[in-house]
């Protein structure tokens, strides 16, 4: 509209668009040298740890949580005996 292209637009070749040429994309091949096993170990093992980490960090944060809790009602009964003293001399 302006001249701007898009960027992100493929553009197609014109001459392929009719044909039907198949595409020779290799396949990854499974090789019988490496152990498919100790990867998925390595992986839960450091899977369990960063859940452990995870935890730890969820049971610091509920304590922090609750010690928040805390000061906040012990503010509102401060707040209150304020109210209380101020309407009472008033």
């Amino acid at each position: 509209m302006f001249g701007i292209k898009n960027p992100f637009k493929r553009e197609r070749d014109k001459t392929s668009v009719g044909s039907n040429i198949p595409l020779n994309i290799p396949k990854p091949e499974m090789t019988t040298e490496q152990p498919a096993t100790s990867q998925p170990k390595e992986l839960e093992g450091s899977r369990t740890s960063e859940v452990e980490i995870l935890i730890a960090k969820v049971d610091a944060l509920k304590f922090q949580y609750e010690v928040l809790n805390e000061k906040i009602s012990n503010i509102e009964k401060m707040v209150k005996e304020i109210y209380e003293m101020a309407k009472s001399s008033s």
